[in-house]
């Protein structure tokens, strides 16, 4: 090793040849700009190249190039800076492997950058020679050329050089796990010694220590099940009781019984096969790894500048906190525990929730008088503390200005004793709220001692569950609805105990995974999905092991990533952070400033785009200024007392945040002083858009959910909490856009708000069905239907209860709606919902029939016995209008059904859920048919479904089921004369989706005394345009030919313009007038390249189309020779496939991967020894390589 003389020696003439190579690639690819430069141009430099650095892995256009060029210029202007020559060495790095998987395309600049990248990391080596970084960023270099021997010598020189830091071993374990290098047993065998928690560490050193019958494996399999235990009810399902089984393993291998060897391998393969399909293990396999980006520099020492330390911040607009004048009155009101602003009767004037022993009330402003007054109170408990103002019973009872319908809050209290709710009642037909204290809620829950309580829809079912810490530790309470919870600790976050000595909580999204993660101090609890929580064994840096006071997560920066501001009552410590979104999150810098504070609360209070801090504790309050990162300490000189709590709102409605403070018992209202000379935006949710039917999808007030803002100062996200969210936006006169990720992940975007306004966002209904079909009609192509209804794959009708699915469809086109152009017969397959479509097989089927009759394919959902294929040929002349129809609401429907128009029924008052409703029926009166051989009801109509959150929810409800399908009723008269009504088909079938038209077979034989009456009844929210019955009416079968597929072609299109519903029918869409922009968020895993794939969907053999949200497959087929005379041609389309929903609660929903074949026995598919075969590899490696750009949803980008 070279001593520190002859290194410094060596220094600058490797920072000059790195100059040099850079001179040389920028003299073919552009010479970057700047010299000489100030210090803030430096800053300003350094800080566009990491914005674009960061940028590199997730924006598809970016190749790296850009980041280089600006980082050349920074080690031009400070060589001796370790944030250029680091930086540098990582962009060229990320630039290499976005640059490799086209590297054929322009060889010549991958070269170059190779070259680039290679000498930035000798020059980095150079300056950093014994930190271990230079070999783990080399190595990662080396893991993108495919040089596994190299890469992993050094990642074992990284860790030798760096034993306290595993991460080395972890990237050494990671790429030499699934290989058969000579090092992978040594290697397994110290990961699990370092990181036995890790799930793919666990796998690995398992089946090692079963191949080679090592008895350590005892304790292996003992940790395994804790590891395993949030997985505890997925492996259920699969018969699977690790709780039991492997202390039988374990058993069996202290008494020497060598047979068990085996036994414990297959088990655990079988049960890591179930784990790997899992949510948590893919979040576990990102922590195996570090990202490039961790090791960025990000801001030059204190002292680079010259000694000026940081340079100076922006300065602010002048802001004052003052004590509102008029309001003595509070002043009254004495030992106040707990204060809280809300609007508790939802006038949109806010109110004050005040807490006092054993007593809750409300404090409304009585704008005339100028005085706070006491409108509602109640008795409490007297050992409760702290409240909270949520809604957890959705009574949704008072319409808005919008015309959206909003529900109130209620009170969660708690303290010594307990919890306790006070409900915000509003009865029917009055005007006059009470409060009532809740006899069901918590009511024996057996938890004292609660400090803090956190709510969030933490299982992405439309309500609110509660987290807390008290007497009995960390536990998480689900929400079942009409106020009863259940503690689920033990099954949903069975590592609680990770949370002990803590006393702080918070919910954020960590990794923009869409789920709300739990902080403690010491680390993350990671939402793995389906309500479980499991605990990130990285997660310590992101907010340290000290005795918080105080825990509040945010964007502080501005970057999209959520921070960590914590308080120890001697100083607030703040760690900022970046993250790829869904992946891993990491630490990009931490900062302290001194404070006696111990809680906090951010705010923007200047309306800057930056939210600042309030920090109070025994000695009065104080505020921090964001200045872009930092904080500046400023004292409120007004309060010095002990202040207990602080609420913020704009309490006087004048577009700055004003402050409710609790001191000395007392309350105090501050105004702020000139926040508003600056401008601002304000956004009010509202998940229910109509009062009269529910959707329920969403908590109402849209607690957890994301909402970012674009404008000229850049881009801000918050957390909804429940109150209206408040935006700063400075000088700027208006946003470029606004979007709101509700907490069932549908996002809802709003293009250019004002600024000085407060707008209401509801929450659109559908997210997810299937693929749309469009057909050329002669001179455009127009919606006709949606495809693979029957085919939904991670799909649950309730928890652990997976739906069936049928890959397979045959869906009616009319002729007049495929017309042949150019001897080709054209059509567009789109995605534009939120879910991945697979296509094994497409084939266009020509169906040819006499003139005078109809044809219909059995386009029905619903069991094999009722489902299966068929073609049915009517004669016109036989299908019938049907005499009298009434549904059970009274309403004659005849006339509504009696012919296809586009005028569809609506048999119910109300929805309960989407897709669910109260039960009801039609009755058909079928009037004389004088003994009839068959009968056939051809019911044309659509259906709106639930989805697999909704199913959850309802599967927790003890007061609702879930939609019964359609069933077949008939009249019987008993001895006494009385009519009842007998079931006689159980299950009809339906028509999945869109408008479809299903064939119905009524059982003759069941009709008594000829009374032709019967009923359809359902719970499911279906609705009709046309019920005919066809009466011995099947005519010959019709001819049936195949046509051939010329060409599929898959690319991006975007979406289409939605046209609202008209009389009661589904949602229609413009295919001309389309929109680019993405709308969903991106599933994570690799969909089929553009281009051709024709071959693909020829044959049925598992070799599958892939489309994300956004695509378009155009399928061409060759037009047939004209029909015989007298005769009419109509289609069918074939198609072979499934369709999987990223809701939240889909089984492997976060993914596209794995993939459906035919034949699977389940999903996701626990064995792919089928596929997996060498011409199936070859197709993934060809065809499945195209990964989604998440940057251009996530930072709101328009291009």
């Amino acid at each position: 090793m070279e001593d520190n003389a002859n290194r410094k020696k060596k220094l600058p003439l490797l920072i000059g040849l790195l100059v040099l190579g850079t001179g040389i690639w920028f003299a073919i690819w552009g010479i970057p700009g700047g010299s000489n430069l100030s210090s803030e141009e430096l800053v300003s430099l350094t800080n566009r190249g990491l914005a674009s650095v960061e940028n590199i892995p997730n924006k598809l256009e970016n190749d790296g190039t850009e980041s280089i060029r600006i980082f050349t210029s920074v080690v031009r202007e400070a060589p001796d800076a370790m944030l250029g020559v680091r930086n540098l060495a990582i962009a060229g790095i990320l630039a290499v492997e976005k640059q490799h998987a086209k590297r054929d395309e322009a060889r010549e600049k991958y070269n170059l950058t190779l070259e680039l990248a290679k000498k930035a990391l000798v020059s980095l080596r150079g300056k950093d020679p014994n930190s271990g970084i230079v070999d783990m960023l080399e190595a990662k270099l080396y893991v993108t050329l495919g040089d596994e021997v190299a890469a992993a010598k050094l990642f074992r020189a990284a860790y030798e050089k760096n034993p306290n830091d595993r991460m080395a071993l972890m990237e050494l374990f990671a790429l030499l796990r699934n290989g058969q290098a000579e090092d992978r047993a040594r290697v397994v065998r110290e990961a699990a010694e370092v990181n036995p928690d890790n799930l793919i560490v666990l796998e690995n050193v398992v089946r090692l220590q079963a191949e080679s019958k090592d008895s350590d494996i005892v304790q292996t399999l003992n940790n395994a099940v804790d590891v395993l235990a949030p997985y505890k009810s997925l492996l259920a399902d699969q018969k699977i009781d690790l709780a039991s089984e492997l202390p039988e393993f374990t058993e069996a291998i202290e008494a020497g019984d060598d047979s068990v060897w085996t036994k414990v391998k297959i088990r655990m393969i079988q049960v890591f096969n179930v784990v790997k399909q899992d949510f948590g293990y893919h979040t576990d396999m990102v922590q195996l790894q570090r990202h490039p980006l961790e090791y960025l520099v990000h801001e030059f020492p204190s002292d680079y500048f010259g000694g000026r330390g940081r340079l100076q911040a922006p300065v602010g607009i002048p802001v004052s906190y003052q004590a509102f004048t008029g309001l003595d009155n509070l002043q009254e009101i004495e030992d106040v525990l707990d204060a809280q602003i809300t609007d508790f009767d939802l006038d949109r004037q806010l109110d004050i929730v005040v807490l006092q022993r054993g007593k809750l009330s409300i404090l409304q402003n009585d704008t005339q008088a100028k005085q706070w007054q006491v409108t509602h109170s109640v008795d409490v408990s007297p050992g409760v503390s702290r409240v909270l103002a949520v809604d957890f019973d959705r009574d949704a009872t008072t319409t808005t200005p919008e015309s959206y319908v909003v529900s109130d809050f209620d009170f969660l209290l708690f303290g010594k004793s307990g919890l306790q709710i006070v409900e915000n009642v509003l009865p029917k037909e009055e005007v006059k709220r009470t409060l009532v204290v809740s006899e069901t809620a918590f009511a024996n829950a057996g938890v004292t001692g609660v400090t803090n309580v956190q709510v969030a829809d933490l299982e992405n079912d439309g309500d609110l569950d509660v987290v807390l810490f008290g007497d009995q530790g960390l536990q998480l309470w689900k929400n079942h609805e009409n106020w009863l919870f259940s503690n689920v600790t033990q099954e949903a976050l069975p590592e609680a105990a990770r949370a002990e000595g803590s006393h702080v909580l918070a919910l954020a999204d960590s990794n923009r995974s869409l789920q709300q993660d739990l902080y403690v101090s010491g680390g993350i609890f990671e939402n793995i999905r389906h309500g479980r929580l499991q605990w990130n064994e990285s997660s310590d840096a992101l907010i340290g092991g000290a005795k918080h006071t105080a825990l509040s997560v945010f964007d502080v920066d501005n970057n999209g990533s959520v921070d960590t501001v914590t308080a120890t009552g001697s100083k607030i410590h703040l760690v900022l952070t970046g993250n790829e979104p869904g992946g891993k999150v990491w630490k990009q810098q931490s900062r302290d400033f001194s404070s006696e504070s111990i809680k906090l609360q951010p705010l923007d209070y200047d309306n800057d785009g930056f939210r600042d801090l309030v920090l109070w504790g025994p000695k009065g309050i104080e505020l921090a200024r964001n200045t872009g990162g930092g904080m500046e300490l400023q004292a409120i000189s007004s309060l010095s007392g002990n202040v207990t709590n602080v609420d913020v709102d704009d309490v006087d409605d004048d577009g700055d945040l004003d402050l409710l403070v609790v001191e000395n018992g007392k309350i105090v209202i501050l105004s702020n002083e000139g926040g508003n000379a600056n401008n601002w935006i304000k956004v009010r949710l509202c998940a229910e858009p109509d009062p009269m039917f529910k959707v329920q999808r969403c908590n109402v007030h849209g607690v957890g959910s994301r909402v970012d803002l674009r404008s000229a100062l850049g881009y801000q996200s918050q957390q909804a909490d429940g109150a209206v969210l408040h935006f700063g936006i400075g000088a700027n006169t208006g946003a470029e856009a606004v979007r709101v990720l509700w907490t069932n992940g549908i996002p809802q975007n709003l293009l250019a708000p004002d600024s000085r306004l407060t707008f209401t966002e509801k929450q659109e209904l559908l997210k997810g069905s299937c693929p749309y079909l469009y057909t050329w009609t002669g001179e455009k192509y127009e919606f006709l239907t949606d495809l693979l209804w029957a085919a939904p794959i991670g799909l649950q009708f309730g928890e652990g209860i997976k739906a069936p699915t049928r890959g397979w469809e045959y869906l009616l086109i009319p002729g007049e709606k495929l017309v042949p152009v150019n001897g080709q017969y054209r059509m567009q397959v789109t995605e534009e919902l939120w879910e991945a479509a697979y296509f094994d097989h497409v084939e266009l089927i020509a169906i040819d029939h006499p003139i005078d009759t109809e044809v219909f394919s059995n386009e029905k959902v619903g069991p094999p016995s009722v489902s299966g294929f068929h073609v049915h040929s009517f004669k016109r002349e036989s299908l019938l209008a049907i005499p009298k129809i009434v549904a059970s609401n009274g309403n004659d429907v005849t006339e509504v059904v009696s012919a296809r128009d586009g005028n569809f029924t609506r048999l119910f008052d109300q929805r309960l859920k989407q897709g669910l409703v109260e039960e009801y029926y039609m009755e058909l009166d079928l009037g004389d048919l004088s003994n009839p051989q068959s009968l056939q009801l051809v019911m044309t109509g659509w259906m709106f479904p639930t989805d697999t959150s909704i199913n959850i929810a309802l599967s927790q409800n003890e007061e609702l089921n879930g939609p019964r399908p359609p069933f077949i009723s008939m009249p019987r008269t008993n001895d006494s004369g009385e009519t009842a009504w007998i079931e006689v088909v159980s299950n009809m079938g339906f028509p999945g989706g869109k408008t479809k038209t299903i064939v119905v077979d009524v059982p003759v034989d069941q009709f008594e005394n000829d009374d032709f009456r019967l009923r359809i009844s359902s719970s499911m929210e279906l609705y009709w345009d046309e019920i005919l019955l066809a009466v011995d009416a099947q005519d010959q079968g019709p001819l049936l030919q195949t046509t051939t597929l010329l060409s599929a072609d898959l690319h991006y299109r975007g979406f289409s313009a939605r046209l609202p519903r008209l009389n009661n029918g589904p949602e229609r869409y413009v295919y001309d007038d389309v929109t680019s922009e993405m709308i969903w968020p991106p599933m994570a895993g690799e969909f089929t390249r553009f281009g051709d794939t024709t071959e693909l969907v020829l044959a049925e053999d598992n070799k599958l189309v892939v489309l994300a949200s956004g695509d378009e497959m155009t399928l061409v087929f060759r037009e047939l020779p004209p029909v015989r005379a007298g005769w009419k041609r109509d289609f069918l389309i074939h198609s072979v496939g499934w369709d999987k929903d990223a809701d939240l609660n889909t089984i492997s929903g976060h993914r596209v991967e794995p993939l459906p074949f035919s034949g699977m026995q389940e999903y996701p598919p626990l064995d792919m020894g089928n596929v997996n075969t060498a011409e199936y590899k070859a197709y993934l490696e060809h065809y499945q390589t195209r990964e989604l750009d998440t940057d251009q949803f996530w930072s709101l980008d328009e291009e």
